[in-house]
Protein backbone atom coordinates (compact mmCIF):
# COMPACT_ATOMS: atom_id res chain seq x y z
CA UNK A 1 0.00 0.00 0.00
CA UNK A 2 2.70 2.34 -0.87
CA UNK A 3 0.04 4.84 -2.90
CA UNK A 4 -1.72 8.01 -1.12
CA UNK A 5 -5.16 7.57 -2.75
CA UNK A 6 -5.14 3.57 -1.33
CA UNK A 7 -5.08 5.69 2.13
CA UNK A 8 -7.95 7.76 0.32
CA UNK A 9 -10.27 5.15 -0.54
CA UNK A 10 -9.85 3.22 2.81
CA UNK A 11 -10.75 6.15 4.46
CA UNK A 12 -13.58 6.75 2.99
CA UNK A 13 -15.02 3.69 2.49
CA UNK A 14 -15.05 3.85 6.37
CA UNK A 15 -16.63 7.44 7.05
CA UNK A 16 -19.13 6.12 4.47
CA UNK A 17 -20.48 2.88 6.67
CA UNK A 18 -20.13 4.56 9.72
CA UNK A 19 -22.43 6.84 8.38
CA UNK A 20 -24.43 4.55 6.53
CA UNK A 21 -24.87 2.76 10.01
CA UNK A 22 -25.80 6.25 11.63
CA UNK A 23 -27.94 7.09 9.02
CA UNK A 24 -30.39 3.83 8.74
CA UNK A 25 -30.10 3.91 12.80
CA UNK A 26 -31.74 7.62 13.04
CA UNK A 27 -34.38 7.26 10.09
CA UNK A 28 -36.28 5.37 12.16
CA UNK A 29 -36.43 7.80 14.69
CA UNK A 30 -37.07 10.70 12.41
CA UNK A 31 -39.88 9.55 10.77
CA UNK A 32 -42.09 8.83 13.74
CA UNK A 33 -41.08 12.74 14.87
CA UNK A 34 -41.95 14.09 12.33
CA UNK A 35 -45.26 11.88 11.82
CA UNK A 36 -45.95 13.19 15.32
CA UNK A 37 -44.90 17.20 14.61
CA UNK A 38 -47.22 16.97 11.08
CA UNK A 39 -50.25 15.01 12.63
CA UNK A 40 -49.78 11.97 10.30
CA UNK A 41 -49.82 13.97 7.43
CA UNK A 42 -48.48 12.75 4.25
CA UNK A 43 -44.46 13.74 3.57
CA UNK A 44 -43.20 14.58 0.22
CA UNK A 45 -42.00 11.81 -2.46
CA UNK A 46 -38.47 12.71 -1.92
CA UNK A 47 -38.71 12.56 1.80
CA UNK A 48 -40.45 9.02 1.71
CA UNK A 49 -38.19 8.09 -0.37
CA UNK A 50 -34.78 9.57 1.96
CA UNK A 51 -36.68 7.93 5.08
CA UNK A 52 -37.42 4.61 3.30
CA UNK A 53 -34.47 3.69 1.39
CA UNK A 54 -31.20 5.41 3.57
CA UNK A 55 -28.88 2.23 1.96
CA UNK A 56 -26.86 4.69 -0.81
CA UNK A 57 -24.00 5.44 1.97
CA UNK A 58 -23.66 1.51 1.50
CA UNK A 59 -23.27 2.06 -2.54
CA UNK A 60 -20.67 4.96 -1.78
CA UNK A 61 -18.85 2.54 0.32
CA UNK A 62 -18.86 -0.40 -1.99
CA UNK A 63 -17.22 2.15 -4.78
CA UNK A 64 -14.35 3.24 -2.71
CA UNK A 65 -13.69 -0.14 -1.83
CA UNK A 66 -13.17 -0.72 -5.56
CA UNK A 67 -11.07 1.96 -5.90
CA UNK A 68 -8.78 0.57 -3.26
CA UNK A 69 -8.81 -2.27 -4.77
CA UNK A 70 -7.94 -1.12 -8.26
CA UNK A 71 -5.43 0.93 -6.15
CA UNK A 72 -4.05 -1.84 -4.23
CA UNK A 73 -4.16 -3.91 -7.56
CA UNK A 74 -2.06 -1.16 -8.89
CA UNK A 75 -3.00 -1.91 -13.11
CA UNK A 76 -4.27 1.75 -13.05
CA UNK A 77 -2.11 4.85 -13.08
CA UNK A 78 -2.26 7.12 -9.97
CA UNK A 79 -3.47 9.82 -11.83
CA UNK A 80 -6.32 7.76 -12.69
CA UNK A 81 -7.59 6.70 -9.21
CA UNK A 82 -7.19 10.29 -8.59
CA UNK A 83 -10.17 11.09 -11.27
CA UNK A 84 -11.88 8.45 -10.50
CA UNK A 85 -11.94 9.38 -6.70
CA UNK A 86 -12.95 12.88 -7.47
CA UNK A 87 -15.65 11.86 -9.61
CA UNK A 88 -17.28 9.68 -6.73
CA UNK A 89 -16.77 12.29 -4.37
CA UNK A 90 -18.71 14.88 -6.48
CA UNK A 91 -21.27 11.74 -6.93
CA UNK A 92 -21.81 11.47 -3.18
CA UNK A 93 -21.47 14.82 -2.16
CA UNK A 94 -24.74 15.83 -4.40
CA UNK A 95 -26.63 12.53 -3.61
CA UNK A 96 -26.19 13.79 0.42
CA UNK A 97 -27.60 17.43 -1.19
CA UNK A 98 -30.75 15.82 -1.92
CA UNK A 99 -30.80 13.90 0.90
CA UNK A 100 -30.46 17.32 2.82
CA UNK A 101 -33.04 18.96 0.97
CA UNK A 102 -35.25 16.01 1.36
CA UNK A 103 -34.88 15.97 4.74
CA UNK A 104 -35.81 19.64 5.20
CA UNK A 105 -38.81 19.65 3.09
CA UNK A 106 -41.13 18.82 5.83
CA UNK A 107 -40.33 21.31 8.03
CA UNK A 108 -41.70 23.95 5.54
CA UNK A 109 -44.86 22.34 5.52
CA UNK A 110 -45.41 22.14 9.07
Amino acid sequence: MKRLTTYYFLLLVLLNVFFALYLSFTMTGYEVFLNYLSGGQEFPLWTERAIRYPWWPWVCAAVYAVGAALSLWGKLKDNVLRHLLVIALFVELGVMLLAVAAFTVPWFRL
